[in-house]
């Protein structure tokens, strides 16, 4: 291999690698990992491919992928179906855009001048790829947060599939360009590997588009549907306390005729049967409704509103605080109602189960953040840990801990909030901090 043969595979593995950096969302430092790791695998690879095949090349691109998923599997600890989809697509998003841009400039410039101008070319070919490359995954927002949305994954398997037929065919093409009376037909196979896989990913981002405003219609349903409830609620302890107000004359009227007579047993009998237990009355669970005017995003209203009857009909007493008003909080609507539905629920469920049957929710407008705090009373006492958030772990049984994985995975995206877990005297604390822009 000449200098300029070494520069343009140095060139590919540097797209490559770019290429992961944009889709995964990483450092620069994984970056350089990546590109080290591609770059000594696939130069082992074609070693080995060449003492048993003729045509090592077009072998190592298709062996690529295998590549990128040992690594993405064994050293970043990817999901499998996560792994083998994100290894096919960096293949084919640079495969297919480099034979699509060198098969269509061949046929522009013809083979003669090609051939002429070789080195010119390829650089030029590999700077298009480059460019087109940014666009494509600018375009269709191929990034790691895509595939992190589970209501995805059934549609995006089936990509999966899609990408392993346009590989192969990739693969074909490859192989029949080397016959001369073929190379024709290997260029049109090429074109339609591109433009099929243009085609998926306009498919992907309308599933996309169309799962999320099922989903938005769905939580609207949702919220109308406990808005109902809240307000049956409110209308409820509004004639409760009309009726209060009218029998607190009355205690009043009570309280002073005992205290003109200096009847001290008559005082403490009023005190303790009727201003104690009116007290313990307005301090019950049902006015805490009161503190979700406060909240401005109807979707975090309901799903609060929503966990306060949750907890009634499993006989927990839900006590909720929210002094300050509550704007907008900085995080994706479908992410929130996910992570605080899945945060309150097993809130309610803990506290079901424990002796004491107690939940708070408090959300706090601070300075410069804005403070959930839920905690429940729980029927076990443990230590904290990254094993909470653990793939299956559960203090509920077998094939259970689903949820607070998940709400790990979503808060990962987010560099903005952060969650803190504390457990002390049976009870369980989780406290999510959401850090607020300038108002």
């Amino acid at each position: 291999m000449d200098l300029f043969g070494l520069g343009i595979a140095i060139f590919y593995f540097l797209i490559i690698s770019k290429s992961y950096e944009w889709i995964c969302k990483v450092n620069r430092k994984e970056q350089i990992i990546f590109l080290c790791y591609t770059c000594i695998s696939v130069l082992i690879l074609e070693e080995i491919i060449t003492l048993v095949y003729s045509n090592s090349f077009a072998l190592s691109k298709f062996l690529f992928p295998l590549v990128v998923y040992l690594y993405l599997r064994k050293l970043k600890k990817y999901e499998k179906y996560k792994g083998i989809f994100i290894s096919l697509l960096l293949s084919l998003l640079y495969h297919s855009t480099h034979t699509f841009i060198s098969v269509t400039l061949s046929s522009i410039m013809g083979d003669v001048l090609v051939l002429q101008y070789k080195s010119i070319f390829f650089l030029v070919v590999l700077l298009l790829t480059y460019f087109i490359i940014i666009k494509i995954s600018r375009y269709f927002h191929l990034e790691i947060t895509y595939f992190d949305k589970d209501y995805l994954y059934p549609f995006l398997k089936k990509v999966i599939v899609a990408f392993f037929g346009l590989h192969i065919l990739l693969f074909v093409s490859d192989i029949v360009s080397t016959i001369h009376h073929l190379n024709s037909f290997g260029s049109i196979l090429s074109t339609i590997v591109f433009i099929c896989l243009l085609l998926v990913f306009f498919a992907m981002n309308s599933y996309k588009v169309q799962i999320e405003k099922e989903i938005a219609l769905k939580q609207k349903k949702f919220e109308q549907k406990y808005l109902q409830t809240y307000t049956d609620e409110i209308v409820g302890l509004y004639n409760e306390i009309r009726g209060f107000r009218h029998d607190y004359a009355g205690m009043l009227v009570s309280m002073q005729i005992a205290i003109d007579s200096g009847d001290l047993h008559e005082i403490d009998r009023i005190y303790n049967e009727v201003l104690v237990k009116a007290n313990q009355k307005l301090r019950s669970d049902k006015y805490t409704y009161f503190d979700l005017n406060n909240i401005e995003d109807s979707a975090l209203r309901s799903l609060i509103a929503q966990s306060i009857v949750y907890a009634r009909n499993n006989d927990v007493e839900f006590t909720l605080e929210v002094k300050d008003v509550i704007t907008r909080l900085s995080m994706d609507l479908l992410d929130l109602v996910r992570i605080m539905s899945i945060l309150l629920n097993n809130a309610v469920e803990g506290a079901a189960d424990s002796y004491l049957k107690q939940m708070e929710v408090a959300v706090i407008k601070m300075d410069f953040e804005t403070v959930i705090v839920i905690q429940n009373s729980c029927k076990i006492t443990m230590t904290p840990s990254e094993d909470l958030f653990t793939l299956g772990f559960s203090t509920k049984g077998r094939n259970r801990g689903l949820g607070l994985n998940n709400v790990k995975e979503i808060l990962d995206k987010y560099d903005n909030i952060i969650l803190e877990t504390e457990m002390e005297d049976n009870t369980f604390r989780q406290i999510i901090r959401f850090k607020r822009e300038f108002e």
